[in-house]
């Protein structure tokens, strides 16, 4: 057993305590960051390699400065560090009949004066033909979005946070914590303590264990994703110079998807849907119940050449708010502890930003809250 401390002790090592430690060691404050698994791993929310990044932001307007201020910090970072983990490919947001995902993009490119185009079915085949896309479908592009290395992309905000300063602490599995007028301790499965003036919470799909006297509304939803194997003769369309990311809601669900990168085919999840799980029970088994319900006929009546051969699967967890809006936040009851739960599957391309504003209301109380993201707005809190 060994005792440690920093001015801020953060429990939760994944993308979000990774970001906040990031910005703390950054600002000259010492930092521990406890994770129970390897920095970088496949248990979380931050599997399968590759997230979206976007601008035009159907979710609300009120995240496209969060959008432009993350990719401005993910540039930092990577020019930095001399890395190459954001892949600037485009993205399409795709609406059925009575949907308006598309619509939601192109209002928020409006009202920030993005770079953006409004397309039909006709478009997106023509110079995109890995689509076959149907012609009532409603389509806003942006051309300066795309999509995010999650392994590469940690480990450069991780390799930062470590030259500044700050500590991460892999294999910490983390079993209590308490704070006080005079500070906060955290107790790790080991019997290993840390003490310090500031604890942030940033436990992903342990949020609700972790935070669980809140009585904050997470859900945590098991979400299986499959690479599809493409055909000889439409090999060549899903290459990322061929194929931008999208996201596409109709009359079936809400899919999301990327062109071929590293592993073999195409990435596809579906965004809609998914069993409300236990994090330490989940199934990380996929079936061809989970791959063949829903994701294979959405990829079979979207992209050409789909023979319906998996080659590659995964599970990782969305935890979910009621609104789906996320939670950044100082504890009601302890000023010394801010926490950040509920990314609702659209969390990761803001990680750099999420850190700065954990930073700032763990060590600044002069920091508001955002109300989008305050606690309070759900009256179970």
């Amino acid at each position: 057993m060994a005792t440690h401390h920093a001015d801020v002790v953060i429990v939760g090592g994944g993308t979000m305590g990774t970001a906040a430690g990031w910005a703390i060691a950054r600002q000259g404050g010492s930092v521990a960051v406890l994770e129970r698994f390897d920095h970088v791993h496949a248990f979380g929310s931050h599997g399968g390699r590759t997230r979206i990044f976007r601008h035009a932001y159907a979710e609300g307007a009120t995240y496209v400065p969060w959008a432009l201020e993350a990719d401005r910090l993910w540039t930092g970072v990577q020019e930095r560090t001399g890395t190459t983990f954001m892949h600037r490919v485009g993205c399409i947001d795709v609406s059925g009949p009575g949907y308006n995902r598309a619509r939601e993009a192109r209002a928020s490119a409006d009202a920030y004066g993005l770079a953006h185009e409004w397309l039909t079915g006709a478009d997106v085949r023509e110079r995109w033909p890995i689509w076959k896309i149907e012609d009532d479908r409603e389509i806003c592009y942006g051309p300066d979005a795309g999509f995010l290395d999650v392994e590469i992309g940690l480990r450069a905000l991780g390799r930062e946070l470590v030259e500044a300063g700050g500590t991460i602490f892999t294999g910490t599995a983390v079993t209590g914590w308490s704070a006080s007028a005079d500070g906060v301790e955290v107790t790790a499965a080991n019997g290993d303590t840390w003490s310090g003036d500031r604890l942030i919470v940033t436990a992903g799909a342990w949020a609700g264990k972790m935070l669980s006297g809140l009585g904050i509304p997470l859900e945590v939803r098991r979400k299986p994703i499959a690479w599809f194997e493409v055909d000889a003769t439409s090999a060549g369309l899903i290459k990322p110079d061929a194929m931008p990311v999208y996201i596409s809601d109709d009359a079936y669900g809400e899919f999301y998807g990327f062109p071929h990168y590293h592993d073999p085919g195409i990435k596809i999840g579906m965004h809609s849907g998914g069993a409300v799980v236990d994090p330490d029970t989940i199934d990380r088994v996929v079936t061809e119940v989970d791959t063949h319900t829903d994701i294979l006929p959405f990829a079979q009546r979207s992209f050409r050449g789909i023979t319906g051969k998996v080659l590659k699967s995964a599970v990782c967890m969305y935890t979910l708010t009621p609104d789906e809006d996320f939670i950044i936040d100082r504890h009601p009851e302890h000023e010394r502890v801010a926490l950040a739960a509920g990314f609702s599957g659209h969390g990761y391309k803001f990680a750099p930003v999420v850190g700065d504003h954990l930073a700032s209301l763990a060590l600044d109380p002069s920091t508001a809250t955002i109300p989008t993201f305050a606690i309070s707005r759900f009256p179970a809190s």
